[in-house]
């Protein structure tokens, strides 16, 4: 026997899918630009008012890369602590145990991280 409303939520999901494809597609037709005779001068790439030069590829230093990722990850973090402190008198421990586990689970990286950083600074 099938579970009640198994059909309909797969219609439903069906549905979303089928009118989201349509969506982009419809909204592709009407935003890109149309132009019959594109001139040379169209056609090559404009950055910031500049016609480019050089090569489009570089050569970037991620040495720094992992750093700049936790940094986001952790001022994110950071945003969601701000808020459970504001409402940490209203949580009590039963909102406090989740947030510290939380907590621990994001240290054990960091301290990962600055394990690796140490180590690096004595090559």
């Amino acid at each position: 026997m099938v579970a009640q409303g198994i059909p309909e939520i797969g219609a439903y999901i069906a549905f979303l899918f089928v009118s989201t494809v349509a969506l982009v597609i419809v909204l592709r037709l009407f935003i890109t630009p149309k132009d019959p005779r594109p001139t040379p001068e169209k056609k090559k790439p404009f950055e910031s008012g500049q016609i480019a030069a050089g090569p489009g590829r570089t050569r970037f230093i991620i040495q720094y890369y992992p750093y700049l990722l936790m940094f986001v990850v952790y001022d994110v973090v950071a945003m969601f602590l701000f808020a459970w402190g504001l409402n940490l008198r209203a949580l009590g421990a039963s909102g406090s145990v989740p947030v510290l586990v939380f907590i621990v689970v994001l240290l054990i990286p960091l301290g990962y991280a600055l394990h690796l950083a140490n180590h690096r600074e004595n090559w």
